[in-house]
């Protein structure tokens, strides 16, 4: 038998030498060496997982139901160690798609999830007694692990398999419970209770912050179901939803960058975004504010917040009322795009013509001509308060 340190015996009963090389060691006597301290490396490899993989700390789950199952993974790779099979078991299949759905609800992220089996390992094999490993045995060793590997890559898909599976069905929930979140915003006379239960449902406190975000994309399952997922691994909560040709989403206690990174990494390529606002009446007034947004957009590629296009999102929205204020100037900046491009730089940046001129590459006079050549045009001086409102919406209404 092979011999390692610690209160191991032989088969009689006596003590082992901790330091006597055993030759033709058997894999069933390997993994009885590796069951006598299935304890010992079950600790080691939750305190590896629990250090490196963050998620793991945060997901709310007691550690000793940690240390018990990754005691249970354990003990079923000893047993395909002790019965020389790479394959998993019906029953080792089942525990593996479980434990993956059950990380999925708890918000741990698929490559988080795979990594763990593997940081795991890594400490099992360091804790292993590897100063008596002589002779043969290291060939029955070697062996094992080649096996062990091909094991675990198995299990870990089977996990991977009920992650995604969970996540799927989870989304489908959110979606459906989703789209009556937001019939119910959009639908005159309809009741703050039921946006109410609709939030609660949905995990939110209808008390708290909302914030929305609206791109234009088709109804395309597979997208928002990708950003449900990405979303799930971010802070604070996030509903998807397809409707009528738009990606709607309403967050709370969510990072506005990662939001928007998730929509660009999803292929939205215009994005309006609401304001953050307070309670049932925020999230509708929110929501109306990234819609106004979208459209002030007029299909240009990125990211339009409301609070920096209000004030052409209210004018484009009040055309009727508002068009005579802008009419010569929007004929001027579609008949001369390059005066245009001048007013947009003088607004964007501090009122400056040197700093405006160098971020359109011309020299400062031409811009200083420029500006006043759109003023001939327009009757509308950009270095007056009113002038530059008037000049600045209306090259976005163009």
């Amino acid at each position: 038998m092979y011999t390692a340190t610690g209160e191991e015996s032989t088969e009689e009963g006596k003590p082992r030498n901790p330091d006597r090389p055993v030759q033709g060691t058997s894999t069933a006597e390997l993994a009885e060496i590796l069951r006598e301290r299935l304890d010992q490396l079950s600790e080691g490899a939750t305190a590896a997982v629990l250090e490196q993989l963050p998620s793991f700390r945060d997901c709310g789950q007691d550690a000793a139901d940690l240390l018990a199952t990754v005691r249970q993974f354990l003990n079923a790779g000893i047993n395909a160690v002790a019965e020389s099979r790479s394959a998993t078991t019906a029953s080792e299949a089942d525990i593996a798609r479980a434990y993956g759905a059950r990380r999925a609800v708890q918000g741990i992220p698929s490559e988080e999830l795979t990594l763990s089996f593997y940081v795991a390992l890594r400490a099992v094999w360091i804790g292993f007694p590897w100063n008596s490993a002589h002779g043969d045995f290291l060939a029955t060793l070697v062996g094992a692990m080649e096996r062990s590997m091909l094991w675990l890559q198995n299990l870990v898909a089977t996990v991977s398999a009920g992650h995604q599976q969970a996540l799927v069905g989870t989304w489908l929930d959110v979606s459906v419970v989703g789209k009556q979140l937001l019939n119910a915003l959009d639908t005159a006379g309809t009741s703050d209770a039921d946006v109410r239960t609709a939030l609660e449902r949905l995990g939110m406190d209808p008390a708290g912050s909302f914030q929305a975000w609206v791109a234009s994309s088709p109804d395309d399952s597979a997208t928002g179901r990708l950003l449900h997922t990405r979303l799930e691994q971010q802070p604070g909560r996030c509903v998807v939803v397809h409707a009528d040709g738009q990606l709607v989403l309403i967050g709370q206690h969510t990072e506005a960058s990662a939001v928007e990174a998730a929509l660009t990494e999803a292929g939205a390529a215009v994005v309006g975004a609401g304001l953050c606002r307070e309670g049932v009446a925020g999230a509708r007034h929110s929501l109306a504010d990234a819609r106004r947004a979208l459209r002030a957009a007029r299909l240009r590629p990125g990211v339009h917040r409301y609070a920096d296009v209000w004030l052409s999102a209210l004018a484009e929205e009040s055309a009727a009322d508002t068009r005579p204020l802008f009419e010569d100037a929007i004929a001027a900046a579609r008949t001369h795009p390059h005066l245009a491009d001048a007013v947009r730089a003088f607004a964007d940046h501090g009122f400056s013509v040197a700093a405006a001129a160098r971020a359109v590459h011309l020299h400062a006079n031409t811009l200083t001509y420029r500006l006043d050549r759109w003023r001939e045009l327009t009757g509308l001086d950009c270095r007056d308060y009113m002038g530059l409102v008037t000049s600045r919406t209306a090259v976005e209404l163009v």
